[in-house]
């Protein structure tokens, strides 16, 4: 197994989503994102990066929901292990109409600007 390589991993307890309100937030035009680091957790593994996904019912019907996750999904996958941390929690929240219908190569450009503005902010504290 390559060390350098991160592990993604799902945030499936509603604990851990709540936790991450206590963390960074970031807004963009197609969605939200909140991370927070988990290097002073005692739970903490060094080579996962963890990440969860939620859409409210205001984002629309569950077929509109479900596009949107898929889509955020899809983001994850594309780009969280090459710009994400190790060690890190991610959690995009889709937005009302635009996680579904704006365009797929914009909300790949907000994720790296939302990223890289997240971690400076880390640094700032």
């Amino acid at each position: 197994m390559d060390s350098s390589k991160p592990i993604l991993v799902k945030i499936t307890k509603k604990s851990d989503y709540l936790k991450m309100k206590t963390g960074l937030k970031f807004v963009t035009p197609g969605f939200i994102i909140q991370g927070r680091s988990r290097k002073k957790e005692c739970n903490f593994d060094p080579y996962q990066i963890r990440y969860g996904l939620t859409c409210s019912k205001r984002v629309g019907n569950a077929v509109k929901r479900n596009r949107a996750k898929r889509r955020l999904r899809a983001l994850v996958k594309n780009i969280i292990p090459i710009e994400g941390l190790k060690g890190w929690d991610y959690v995009l929240i889709g937005k009302e109409k635009t996680t579904e219908e704006i365009s797929f190569k914009i909300l790949e450009s907000n994720l790296k600007d939302a990223l890289s503005k997240l971690h400076k902010m880390e640094l700032k504290d």
